[in-house]
């Protein structure tokens, strides 16, 4: 199958070129730039892979023959093949924000979806035996037991040491 389009592309180009001989190849590519820019916006992807392939056939040609133009036919060349790269890149750009507004399009649904997929009965649960927990932990401790540990360490300090060094730090920073 893509030997059978080659070939009629081939062809078609060949008959193209042919029947332009007597068109100048700056003349050829201004003309076929002309077509691209009146045409671009309803191309296909096939149709810009024909077109490109075309360009690529004429730029060939031209960069064969560019030391016989004359200077405004190079000028001329140069600036329909920027023209042409401009087109493409125009197409390319609008491609690319058309998939990226498609994106942004579905990204409320996405979310949506997500929401909708949340188990907030499994959360719940989960939170639940969390509380549990925590009140069995705080249920466990020995309050009588842990309060004589607290005044075992406090009766432990030596209070009369704790403000001898404190004064002593008062006195070097000049708290007093």
């Amino acid at each position: 199958m893509k030997a059978k389009v080659f070939a009629a592309l081939a062809a078609a180009l060949a008959i193209t070129i042919g029947c332009a001989t007597t068109m100048s190849l700056p003349d050829q590519l201004d003309k076929f730039v002309e077509k691209t820019e009146k045409e671009y916006k309803n191309y296909t992807e096939d149709d810009w892979k024909k077109s490109k392939e075309e360009f690529e056939a004429l730029s060939a040609q031209i960069e064969e023959n560019y030391d016989s133009f004359s200077t405004s036919d190079k000028v001329r060349s140069m600036k329909a093949m920027g023209k042409y790269g401009s087109l493409v890149l125009q197409n390319e750009i609008s491609g690319a924000s058309e998939a990226l507004g498609t994106v942004l399009e579905s990204i409320p649904e996405t979310i949506n979806g997500i929401i909708n997929d949340i188990d907030t009965t499994a959360i719940r649960k989960g939170v639940e035996d969390v509380k549990s927990g925590l009140e069995g932990i705080i249920e466990s401790i020995d309050t009588a037991r842990l309060r004589k540990s607290v005044e075992g360490l406090t009766e432990s300090i030596d209070t009369a040491k704790l403000r001898e060094k404190l004064e002593a730090l008062s006195k070097i920073f000049g708290l007093e």
